[in-house]
């Protein structure tokens, strides 16, 4: 099987990618939290051979296929690196050594920072998830304030045809 270029993966993570901490309650942790890194990929399912190629060029994560039916999306594949020993010796070096290019690199910094509260045992701690949260918070805002980076709205203008607004 072919293997990806380097300067591919990072346009594709630039454009697609997410570095997620992510903090869920979990009933048997000391402090009733499970912390977590997560990198993920997720998208529309004509791509799992795309990231059946990237999973074979990092040689780590796992393939999901998810299918939102009920929601009236299209079936999506997720490629998803959630082992920490993955993430440490495998993807935090990559984006060490070839740097993303986009908004994601703030992103990347982020989710570094957070590794380094893992490599310490901190997240073990309520101080450390404390850390944890004001990262979290940090990261991945254009989603959550709606906005993307291009600002681009689709319009259909009358007679049904698309047209693509500037804003």
């Amino acid at each position: 099987m072919n293997k990806l270029n380097p300067d591919y993966i990072c346009g594709l993570v630039d454009g697609e990618g997410c570095f997620c901490v992510s903090i869920s309650k979990h009933k048997t942790k000391r402090l009733g939290f499970d912390p977590r890194l997560i990198f993920e990929i997720e998208m529309i399912i004509e791509d799992k051979p795309l990231l059946e190629t990237l999973q074979t060029t990092l040689k780590c994560g796992n393939i999901y296929i998810l299918n939102y039916k009920r929601y009236g999306w299209r079936p999506h594949v997720k490629f998803a690196v959630k082992s920490y020993k993955d993430i440490s010796k495998i993807i935090i070096p990559f984006f060490r050594k070839y740097p993303l290019q986009s908004k994601k690199k703030k992103d990347f910094e982020y989710f570094r920072q957070a590794y380094e509260i893992f490599e310490k045992k901190e997240h073990l701690t309520l101080e450390g998830l404390t850390k944890l949260r004001e990262i979290q918070s940090k990261m991945n805002l254009r989603n959550k304030l709606k906005q993307s980076s291009a600002r681009v709205r689709e319009n259909r203008v009358p007679g049904g045809e698309r047209s693509f607004i500037q804003q």
